[in-house]
């Protein structure tokens, strides 16, 4: 998952719960968390383990003002959807 679409998660999750972004670096972290490599290869074995990375750096570096674990829950599950369609 992109910095940027990880924003446009932000953004809908915001104005939905009520919240803002506090911490941009915290969602670039999430988003680069999902999509580790090393020396060009993947540190996650699949989907599953990528979602879960970007769940665990989520609630560890906090994004939002508020809502936080459910905002990492989110992304996971968007993450899951969107690598399932691929």
């Amino acid at each position: 998952m992109s910095p940027e679409q990880i924003l446009l998660i932000a953004r809908e999750f915001c104005a939905r719960y009520g919240t803002t972004v506090t911490d941009f670096a915290a969602l670039v972290a999430g988003a680069s968390a999902s999509a580790a490599k090393v020396e060009g290869i993947p540190v996650h074995a699949d989907a599953r383990q990528a979602a879960a990375a970007l769940r665990r750096v989520l609630i560890a570096v906090p994004a939002l003002g508020a809502y936080n674990k459910e905002f990492a829950d989110y992304c996971a599950q968007v993450f899951l959807r969107v690598a399932a369609t691929r």
